[in-house]
């Protein structure tokens, strides 16, 4: 909470400033606190920077505390606000960081209607002292005339009541805090309780009694020497602060007539003397003026004087002069044949000087030749060791296919021999033999016979081989012979597609090695590309530098040297760096590149106030940023061109990013989404690498001071403000290598607390202009990452929540009492779908819901058809909003209908998912993400509740393509528009997958929310995919939604294509799914 304490000057508002701190309400750091004074003993307990802020401000009306006769709230323009207004929000932020915080100053009585819009809870603290008592302290500190000072109370509590009439008060009595403290201090403390204050404690009577010294109320008049001073008017304001009734005045009085008179005459009376001090002063000034003149008279005659003298002296001195003159020439001939020696001599040593110069020359391009050697050498070992790698796999899926040949091998081995002792081979050999002597003719080699011979020669192979299933496949073993191994006594042959070797599907390594790896034949195929292309865009990297460690600074700056796009300029703005070193290597930089360009600031300014300096430097029509420790991958501003020729129409581009250690080690590589709102609004999503058109930053004026830590991210909140979500591109390539050191955020994300202050600010800041009312707080499960809840309306709209079932009393009454017992939002009706329930249990507990009117019951007497059903009950659903739920649900947190209604009523969502667990708390549903299997699958599904999945994608709210209708809720009127769920296509499966990419192609977003979450016992009524008939239906609907989708199954917008189809666990494709190089 935020206090604001306030009263007329000397009314005791320090007194209160104090018992507030006290309780726990901070105020200031020991710097910037107001320390006590002769006249204050006991302490002001102000800033002094809220102190000369509301002085400024005061100054900027033309008024000062004591002189403001004709002051007026109106005088309060927006002008004038906006010279103040970012000083007060530091103010404010630096006390949001100690909550409760508590201000005190009697100015605020004026000027509160320039400090509370800033304010978010304010809480005001009204101190309250008897005029009379005001005025003679006033006397006593400022020699104020008691009227005067009766007159000023009148008009500080007149500006004071109105300012604070529709804010929380809570006012204090001077007097009763001096007669009876203990007890003023407990219902203080306990009006502060009342207002929803936390964290304060109630000081001990000690402590209370130890403050409040009745030795320093030296002022003490009383009622009937106040009754002799104070008008009318003031007698009512007077009556009202003493019977507590002050805040329940309909209408505040005018300024009394009295007051009015007295305020203006002491103006008239300060203008005067101010008029008279004013001329005292030019009368001083001239005087002044006249003496300095009469002074420059006489230094002026003496000085004549001098110079007489000096003339004469000179006249006297002239002939030896032209003798020395004489002389001098002698010598000046001398010396010029001197200099024409030198001459010859310096010309000499320039010509060394030049062919030192062209040595050096010749040895830069020697080193320039050298670096593309190793370059070149670099790229052909690496392609070299990627058909190394080729082979090595290759080799290994032919060893384990030989394994595998072998394993069948001795299986038709042992079936044979099986045959051949069997029975029936026996008696039919023995048969034939008879037939054969009966026909006089001689047995021939038989089918046994060639069997064994073919036996016996691969036995004899493998007494020469020795081939090894388990032995890892390299270059030596591969030189090496095969070692035999025995065959395998089974009567099953293994699917040889299962033999082949997979790659660890998160090894990044080989990943790596194997799709992201420049070879030399790529680099060549991008520069030709380059010098086919019409249009060569100019690509400024702004890069603020602070004491780096040297060879980070030049790891980063080589970074963009070595670019195969050539066309950028690196604009460099140093923030005062003390360490030497700094200069030198920016200097050093900048004189061999002339595209790199350097600023050196002469003073800290920070991260925000650097990178403005840097983009003064900018040229090109588009800008990214680099930080001064990190690397671009060498192929990234080819593709960043690339994306710029290919979206000319767009102003935002950001790519893919991963780690890089102190060993120049990349891993856990951040595959991103193509743009998603929402998931942005849970944390900077565009990050590295960002590219911006120059104009947009432009446009929104570059970086904000007071931001620090997300000083990015408020950026890109402003930009996009500014564009539309088409003209928002994804590259889905890793562009930016993030150095991850000991304490950096690449490391550890906690390690700049203030930056998510920052971000809470720059995002709520983000919501106001966009006249969204929402509530910003730090995810309570992401550490580092944004929550952002939105504001229901006062009337709350109907949910009709639409429950399909049949029978299951089980599965069903612990759904509805879930629902009935654990939900927070009131507006709700239940509609229960009973599809041919025959269970008496059921059909008795539906009834004594319907009677109960806790539910409506509505039949289904059809084959089950899952989308029909709930089209059918959505017809019946009398709410503005629909949710779709499966019977075998059960609500976790109470708050998850509320959630969801949140996010179904902002106009741009289409549908809202919910976090659904398997009862082992195993995750079963984090969205739906398309391709995966086919068609489609769950995110995450499997992992447990300690884990936030991919980049914590597991724990945020996003958009994704898809959600299931097991936990669904939408408005009622987008259902109808799309046409509801397919019955006919899809009367099991993926209706709620169609569903959802039907409302995304109508414009509105799918979001997923983790903050509702419900427990699922996924498919228990319906059972699953098990028999023929099932199988065959499910195989159909598949088949359907691949041609009804196409390839949208296969590029959802909130999966990267670096990531696998064949698993939930985000891992790597194998291979990826980007476009390749043609």
């Amino acid at each position: 909470m935020q206090i604001i304490v306030l009263g007329m000057h000397r009314s005791g508002t320090s007194i209160v400033a104090r018992l507030l701190n006290m309780m726990g309400a901070y105020f200031a750091p020991e710097k910037v606190a107001v320390p006590p004074t002769t006249a204050n003993p006991k302490g002001y307990w102000e800033r002094w920077d809220t102190l000369h802020l509301n002085e400024n401000f005061l100054t900027a009306l033309g008024i000062t505390w004591d002189n403001f006769s004709q002051f007026k709230t109106t005088d309060i323009t927006p002008e004038i606000q906006s010279k103040f207004e970012l000083k007060a929000r530091e103010i404010i932020l630096g006390l949001d960081a100690h909550r409760p915080w508590m201000m005190k100053d009697p100015r605020f009585c004026l000027l509160l209607p320039f400090w509370q819009p800033l304010l978010e809870i304010p809480v005001c603290v009204y101190v309250h002292r008897s005029p009379i008592q005001v005025a003679q302290s006033l006397k006593t500190r400022e020699g104020f005339h008691k009227m005067l000072g009766i007159a000023l109370w009148e008009k500080y509590n007149l500006h004071g009541l109105a300012n604070t009439a529709d804010m929380p008060r809570i006012l204090v009595c001077h007097e009763e805090l001096m007669s009876h403290p203990v007890a003023a201090v407990k219902k203080l403390h306990q009006e502060l309780l009342d207002c929803e204050v936390q964290g304060l404690r109630l000081p001990s009577e000690k402590e209370i009694r130890a403050f409040i010294d009745p030795t320093f109320f030296r002022e003490h008049g009383d009622t009937q020497l106040q009754n002799t001073h104070i008008n009318h008017q003031q007698a009512i304001l007077v009556e009202a602060f003493e019977n507590g009734t002050i805040f329940q005045l309909e209408l505040l009085p005018n300024l009394s007539s009295g007051a009015a008179e007295i305020l203006q005459a002491y103006k008239n009376q300060l203008d005067a003397a101010q008029e008279a001090l004013r001329l005292q002063q030019q009368i001083t000034e001239r005087d002044a003026e006249i003496a300095k003149r009469a002074e420059e008279v006489a230094e002026r005659d003496a000085e004549i004087a001098t110079r007489d003298e000096e003339i004469t002296h000179l006249q006297k001195n002239s002939e030896a002069l032209k003798q020395t003159l004489q002389t001098q020439q002698a010598q000046n001939a001398k010396y010029q044949t001197q200099v024409a020696s030198y001459r010859n001599q310096l010309l000499v040593a320039e010509n060394q000087v030049t062919t030192l110069e062209q040595e050096i020359t010749e040895l830069d391009h020697q080193k320039h030749l050298l670096q593309t050697q190793l370059t070149e050498t670099q790229e052909t070992l690496t392609e070299k060791e990627q058909i190394i790698s080729a082979l090595f796999i290759k080799t290994d899926t032919q060893l384990h296919q030989i394994h595998k040949l072998i394993q069948w091998l001795g299986a038709l081995n042992a079936d044979i021999k099986a045959v051949f002792n069997s029975l029936t081979w026996r008696s039919g050999h023995f048969l034939t033999k008879v037939i054969l002597k009966f026909m006089f003719r001689k047995a021939g080699l038989t089918a046994q016979d060639h069997i064994q011979e073919t036996l016996g020669c691969i036995a004899a192979w493998q007494s020469q081989t020795d081939v090894t299933d388990n032995e890892p496949i390299t270059p030596v073993s591969i030189r090496t012979s095969v070692t035999p191994i025995k065959l395998l006594e089974t009567t099953t042959a293994p699917s040889l597609s299962k033999a082949l070797i997979q790659p660890n599907p998160k090894d990044y390594s080989r990943w790596i090695q194997n799709y992201d790896s420049l070879t030399k034949k790529i680099v060549k195929r991008m520069q030709q590309r380059i010098k086919e292309w019409d249009y060569h865009p100019v690509i400024s990297i702004v890069m603020p530098t602070y004491n780096t460690d040297e060879k980070w600074l030049r790891t980063a700056i080589e970074s963009v040297q070595q670019q195969i796009y050539t066309n950028w300029e690196l604009c460099i703005a140093d923030d005062a760096s003390t360490q030497p070193q700094m200069r030198h290597v920016l200097e050093e930089y900048a004189t061999r590149d002339n595209r790199i360009k350097v600023k050196f600031r002469t003073d800290n300014g920070h991260i925000s106030a650097a990178s403005n300096t840097a983009l003064e430097l900018v040229t090109g029509d588009f800008v990214s940023f680099l930080d001064h420790d990190d690397r671009l991958a060498r192929h990234a501003l080819f593709w960043v061109a690339k994306a710029i020729l290919d979206y000319p129409d767009a102003m935002l581009w950001y790519s893919d990013e991963d780690k890089i250690n102190e060993k120049g080690e990349r891993y856990d590589p951040y595959f991103k989404s193509d743009w998603n709102p929402d998931l942005f609004l849970s944390y900077n999503l565009i990050n590295h690498i960002a590219v911006y058109r120059t104009s947009l930053i432009q446009k929104i004026a570059g970086f904000r001071e007071g931001y620090e830590g997300a000083q990015d991210y408020d950026l890109a909140l402003r930009a996009i403000e500014q564009i539309n979500v088409t003209q928002i591109r994804h590259i889905p390539r890793v562009l930016y290598h993030w150095r991850a050191v000991s304490g950096s955020t690449a490391t550890r994300p906690d390690e700049k607390p203030y930056a998510i202050i920052a971000a809470q600010k720059a995002i709520s800041e983000h919501l106001e202009r966009r006249n969204i009312e929402a509530r910003v707080t730090e995810s309570p499960n992401v550490p580092g990452a944004i929550r952002v809840q939105y504001v229901l309306p006062t009337h709350l709209p109907l949910v009709s929540l639409i429950i399909p079932t049949r029978n299951r009393l089980d599965f069903l009454s612990r759904c509805v009492e879930s629902i009935l017992t654990k939900t927070d939002y009131q507006n709700v009706e239940i509609l229960i779908v009973n599809n041919d329930s025959d269970d008496p249990a059921t059909l008795e507990y539906m009834q004594q819901l319907e009677n109960d009117e806790k539910a409506r019951i509505i039949d289904y007497p059809h084959p089950f058809n899952y989308a029909a059903i709930n089209n059918m009950a959505v017809e019946h659903a009398q709410g503005e909003l629909i949710g779709l739920l499966n019977n075998d649900i059960e609500v976790i947190n109470a708050d998850w209908l509320t959630e969801m209604v949140s996010h179904a009523l902002r106009p741009e969502i289409g549908a809202v998912g919910a976090r659904l667990w398997y009862p082992n708390d195993i995750l079963q549903h984090g969205g739906v993400i398309l391709g995966i299997g086919g068609v489609a699958g769950h995110a995450h599904k499997y992992i447990p509740r300690t884990q936030f999945g991919y980049f914590s994608r597991a724990c945020l709210i996003q958009n994704l393509s898809a959600v299931t209708a097991a936990c669904l809720v939408m408005r009622k009127k987008d259902f109808l528009a799309v046409g509801g769920l397919d019955a006919e296509h899809f009367s099991i499966a993926f209706n709620d997958v169609d569903l959802c990419l039907r409302l995304k192609e109508s414009g509105l977003r799918i979001l997923w929310t983790p903050y509702a979450e419900l427990y699922h016992h996924e498919s228990v009524s319906r059972g699953g995919e098990t028999t023929p008939e099932k199988q065959a239906r499910f195989k159909k609907e598949c088949d359907y939604m691949k041609g009804r989708w196409g390839n949208t199954l296969v590029t959802d917008f909130a999966y990267n294509p670096n990531l696998t189809l064949e698993t939930e666990d985000f891992a790597y494709a194998w291979p990826p799914r980007v476009e390749a190089l043609k």
